[in-house]
């Protein structure tokens, strides 16, 4: 089990990164190619390979926060849910901070490719940890379906 959180953390700790922020919807709807060049991109910045098209942002009424401020909240839930695996508070404190990451990801915001490979790693990982409360395992493993899509 020692050894099982180890990995676990490590995936964690690797989750750090920086995310673009092109103002368009994170909707999944399809929509045309990206606009400049995949060979001109940093990989580690692209948040999807086919672009969502709507840009809700531009047509609220109303302010809506900032890149920096939304990777703020996502480092917070990241750091937290980071402390939650190393002390191996699985049914409570991770399955609480998987809660916060769902909700972060329904309000249409979305991790780097990078960030999102190492959660769904670090989830597959939580989804076959022995020891684990079932219904703990069953978030895991929901988060981890999320996550692939």
């Amino acid at each position: 089990m020692e050894g099982d959180t180890a990995k676990l953390t490590e995936l964690l700790a690797s989750l750090q990164g920086n995310h673009r922020d092109d103002g368009d919807s994170r909707a999944t709807s399809p929509g045309p190619g990206p606009k400049e060049s995949r060979d001109k991109e940093d990989i580690s910045r692209v948040t999807r390979s086919r672009p969502r098209t709507y840009p809700y942002n531009r047509y609220l009424p109303y302010e809506v926060e900032s890149e920096e401020e939304r990777q703020v909240s996502f480092n917070e839930i990241l750091k937290y849910l980071y402390v939650a695996v190393e002390a191996g508070d699985f049914a409570v404190g991770a399955a609480h901070w998987t809660r916060e990451l769902r909700n972060w990801l329904a309000l249409k915001f979305d991790p780097t490719k990078d960030q999102r490979t190492r959660l769904v790693k670090l989830y597959y990982e939580l989804s076959l940890a022995p020891g684990v409360d079932i219904t703990a395992v069953e978030r895991f493993s929901s988060t981890f379906n999320v996550l692939l899509k």
